[in-house]
């Protein structure tokens, strides 16, 4: 499995409608991604200082999975939602399974 990880920080605190649209564009791309095998995100719950203030994990079969859930169209609706909010990211991958 091909696990990508993304750790955002908001320019600012997201208005209400601004939480439900980053929501639904994600979930949308989950649901339209056929690469994709799992995907979770959400707000970071606070208990611990320095977090980022959003987290998204995605799960593939591989690589190339993960390339073309990139290329997919669904994408740049997120693309376009998370411009002007994501002040910096941090993408991790890792391969994840038996052995690992």
């Amino acid at each position: 499995m091909f696990r990508h990880v993304v750790i955002m920080n908001w320019t600012h605190e997201l208005s209400d409608d601004e939480a439900a649209e980053v929501k639904r564009v994600l979930d949308d791309l989950g649901a339209q991604s056929p690469t994709v095998r799992a995907i979770s995100h959400g707000p970071d719950v606070g208990i611990r200082a320095n977090g980022g203030s959003y987290a998204l994990v995605a799960d593939f079969d591989d690589a190339d999975g993960w390339r073309a859930y990139s290329k997919h169209p669904a994408h740049d609706v997120v693309r376009g939602v998370m411009g002007n909010l994501v002040k910096e990211q941090q993408i991790v991958q890792f391969e994840s399974g038996s052995g690992q």
